[in-house]
């Protein structure tokens, strides 16, 4: 009797009281909860929306284990289909936490050091929203872009201590320090786009994913200098856009809005990325059908028809003009190739010391050699006038910008910021679509007092950065948007003042690097141009006091570069048009390493 008294005692169970303040997803499921806030890790790792918990005051319960408890009975959750998680994953927006639950705390720095360093910092016009809110939001329901934040983080890291020590973000040398960030970023980078094959996988009819993956790609590729691999990832996403908004208008048959045909499955920022990606594209070397580009250059001509005579607002200003660039960048992509002008291009006589190379005349800048044809002088008038309504819809709202930022005493107005940059791009453009039928280059003489308008507005922009920069940081970028290092080039290459020209240049030696313009360079191709045409001509004021015409025949296009930005080489290629003894072309070509 006493041996069977202690062995029922040693196989009885130890009862312990069971937690009742699990999520009420998880005690539906009938599975364990790690009951965190404000979602549990469960529910997130399951993709399933966290229904929070029970207020303490409602949780019937007695003190004494063995009464009875009151329950409250529930009919049974049905488990939500893939098809509605991704819309509600789509249409939850969240606060951004300092704290990604289940990561470590260095993925948390380096995500606030893109949160505070990078996303605050962002000067461009179109880019605000979309990294610090979209971007930011987005991360903490999709994986793929918490870790590409994370990898961009920590190669601007890296880029900021290389740079405190006097070296080039993409120098050959790279400190040990910086080494570990850029090591770290690189493996981020490589676990996220994994993440985003696996999530694009999913198969849905829903491109978001993979254009949110697309425009961290070409971000990153960027920032390491794969200028071609970056661009080969932007086209693709053009084309998915592409064809996503073919399929929309197919089944409502409506008028095209002015971004999203559905903001609620693919927000407006992100639509306005891929579209300034194209833009970037254009000006570099683009090496797309003339079919693509005159399909490009005819998407939103009813749109633009009913631009408004004044703009109500920055936002307003900003979409209508991006629309307005790409049409025109692809108009003047398709004009170059009847124009001929890859005429004015020959290979190089030294041999090339990098492997990056880049014909001029197939990217927007080149300019027309031999012909311009009467259907290309109709849509140049077409698009010129597009243009000129946009400046005058908003020259009412820059004027009254501007006459804000002289009355306040604050240093830094980020809406006079944005709309300079947006009146550059404007200028630019103006001049690259007159451009189009100009033959004599004598004739962009016409053009200094848009050119002196550019240096002026640049200058402005470049005082209002230097206010917000952090002493001793990288002050780069992975802008998706045109900055002010294009249209400076328009200036450094075609404008032959002595005195604007040079003011550009010295501009552009101590801006920073733009995406996949490095302005270093540019600054070089300027100097090149002004060697080559000032050859022969003698006392040059650069003060202003007397004028200086440099004749037609001394005037040089810029046609070809091959350069290595990390070792700092760079082989340069110039034309004089009619330099020649019998008129015709000739070459000049300029090896430097700076």
């Amino acid at each position: 009797m006493a041996s069977t008294s202690i062995n029922k005692i040693r196989l009885s169970r130890t009862s312990t009281p069971r937690s009742k303040g699990g999520c009420i997803t998880c005690k539906n499921r009938r599975l364990k909860c790690d009951e965190g806030k404000p979602a549990c890790i469960r529910c997130i790792k399951t993709n399933l929306v966290c229904a929070g918990y029970v207020p303490p005051n409602k949780l019937h319960r007695q003190d004494d284990r063995g009464s009875l408890r009151l329950r409250v009975l529930k009919p049974k959750a049905s488990r939500p289909s893939p098809q509605l998680q991704i819309t509600a994953s789509s249409l939850r927006f969240m606060a951004p936490s300092s704290i990604y639950l289940g990561e470590s705390e260095i993925d948390n720095r380096y995500f606030r050091h893109f949160q505070q360093t990078a996303a605050m910092g962002l000067d461009g016009a179109w880019g605000w929203y979309l990294w610090n809110q979209v971007m930011l939001q987005n991360s903490h329901q999709e994986s793929f872009i918490w870790h590409s934040i994370i990898a961009i983080g920590a190669l601007l890291k890296s880029y900021d201590t290389a740079y405190a020590m006097g070296l080039h973000p993409h120098s050959v040398i790279v400190p040990e320090k910086a080494k570990l960030h850029q090591d770290f970023a690189m493996l981020k980078y490589d676990k996220a786009v994994k993440l985003l094959q696996k999530a694009v996988c999913g198969g849905t009819a829903n491109p978001r994913q993979a254009l949110f993956g697309c425009i961290f790609i070409v971000s990153f590729e960027m920032l390491v200098g794969n200028r071609h691999l970056a661009i080969k990832h932007a086209q693709s996403g053009i084309l998915m856009l592409q064809e996503w908004r073919a399929q929309k208008f197919a089944l409502e048959k409506t008028q095209p809005p002015l971004l999203s045909p559905a903001p609620l499955t693919v927000e407006d920022e992100i639509v306005e990325a891929i579209q300034n990606l194209d833009i970037q594209i254009t000006t570099l070397m683009d090496d797309r059908s003339l079919a693509h580009h005159a399909e490009m250059m005819n998407d939103y001509c009813i749109t633009i028809e009913t631009l408004p005579a004044t703009f109500a607002s920055i936002r307003e200003a900003q979409i209508y003009l991006n629309l307005v660039v790409r049409r025109i960048c692809h108009f003047i992509a398709m004009a170059q190739s009847s124009s001929e002008s890859i005429a004015l291009t020959k290979k190089f006589d030294s041999e090339r010391p990098g492997q990056i190379s880049s014909i001029t005349s197939m990217d927007i800048y080149s300019t027309p050699y031999f012909k311009v044809t009467e259907a290309v002088r109709t849509q140049q008038v077409q698009f010129a006038t597009e243009i000129a309504n946009w400046m005058r819809a908003f020259a009412p709202l820059f004027e009254k910008l501007c006459a804000k930022r002289e009355d306040e005493e604050a240093p830094f107005n980020c809406a006079y910021n944005a709309a300079a940059m947006m009146q550059m791009q404007a200028i630019a453009t103006t001049i690259l679509t007159a451009g189009i039928v100009i033959r004599n280059e004598m004739e962009y003489d016409m053009f200094n007092p848009q050119f002196r308008a550019l240096v002026d507005l640049a200058i402005v922009v470049v005082k209002l950065r230097q206010q917000r920069k952090k002493e001793n940081t990288w002050a780069g970028s992975f802008w998706i948007d045109i900055g002010i290092t294009p249209q400076l080039f328009v200036v450094v290459t075609r404008c032959r003042d002595p005195v604007i020209r040079r003011r550009a240049i010295k501009l552009l030696e101590g801006w920073y690097i733009e995406s996949s313009w490095d302005p270093r360079l540019i600054a070089q191709i300027g100097l090149f141009i002004i060697e080559v045409e000032e050859e022969s001509v003698v006392d040059i004021d650069c003060v202003g006091g007397n004028e200086v015409i440099i004749p037609e025949a001394a005037r040089a296009v810029f046609s070809r570069i091959s350069e290595d930005s990390g070792k700092g080489w760079v082989l340069m290629q110039c034309v004089l048009k009619n330099g020649g003894v019998d008129g015709g072309p000739v070459w000049k070509e300029k090896f430097i390493k700076w």
